[in-house]
């Protein structure tokens, strides 16, 4: 894969963010775009998603004095939710110039700007220094990476000596049909996505030994079901702003996706790495 490749795909991808998926996410997700684990049977996805930084937080046991890298860090949702409950310096990276410019915006009108920063930043080429931050962190926006591996070096370089990788992604399973696989990459302008295993191996490759695995594959369907049905919910007020063929496009694929989580075909899983000191 060439310099040129990546480019070419981290373009895409910001094109893909920066365009209709920009309305659509505002609108539908609000300013937390990742999937939930629901606290209870009748627990509200906007709630689950919540829920699932809380999980993460725990995982690493964030204190005031750390750094944290927020790698994909959309509308910076999960950043404030950090500062605000841990007191810890927060650096969000993302290519969605959109995204960032909204995350700043809200920083501020939370009063969380001396902790919060948010800047461009494309995962496969940190600018950052070795051993800068306590914890990397990333939900479910590995998937777009074109060299996954590259990747994870990077967040093992810029992570402090005893400090933590935690992430989410969503996975796609090694026997899921190559015409479903391209459906399935179609709808996120994703290069390539992984399986369990596959992650499982290049952490092992790159020294950063998993404390923490957890397969959350059964709460997809339920995550991008909501997703769905708000989105037809809301498909005449969206339809001034991006137009029907692109609402019924994007319902279409998002329904692949929860007949493709049902199937088996789909998963998600967290991921807690420990770099050694």
């Amino acid at each position: 894969m060439t310099e040129r490749d990546v480019g070419a795909i981290v373009a895409s991808t910001q094109a893909y963010y920066d365009g209709p998926a920009d309305e659509i996410y505002r609108t539908i997700w609000g300013d937390n775009l990742h999937l939930g684990v629901p606290c209870g049977p009748d627990c509200p996805h906007p709630e689950a998603m919540e829920h699932t930084n809380e999980i993460m937080a725990d995982a690493v046991s964030l204190t005031p004095d750390m750094r944290v890298l927020d790698l994909g860090c959309g509308y910076g949702s999960t950043a404030r939710y950090l500062a605000a409950n841990f007191g810890c310096a927060v650096t969000g990276a993302n290519i969605s110039q959109k995204e960032l410019e909204l995350a700043r915006s809200r920083a501020d009108e939370a009063g969380l700007d001396h902790l919060l920063s948010f800047e461009y930043g494309d995962f496969h080429r940190l600018t950052y220094a070795g051993d800068s931050f306590d914890v990397a962190w990333s939900q479910e926006a590995f998937l777009h990476a074109v060299d996954k591996n590259a990747v994870l070096s990077e967040c093992r370089r810029v992570v402090k000596p005893g400090g933590s990788l935690v992430f989410t992604d969503i996975l796609v399973r090694r026997d899921t049909p190559e015409a479903d696989r391209e459906r399935i990459y179609d709808r996120v302008k994703s290069p390539d996505m992984w399986d369990l295993e596959d992650y499982r191996r290049a952490l092992s490759h790159l020294d950063l030994p998993v404390i923490r695995e957890e397969d959350w594959s059964g709460h997809v369907a339920r995550s991008y079901a909501w997703v769905r049905d708000r989105l037809q919910e809301n498909r005449e007020a969206l339809a001034t702003r991006i137009g029907y063929e692109t609402i019924d496009a994007t319902v279409d694929a998002l329904s692949f996706w929860v007949d493709s989580a049902n199937a088996g075909n789909i998963g998600w899983a967290l991921f807690v790495a420990t770099k050694p000191s």
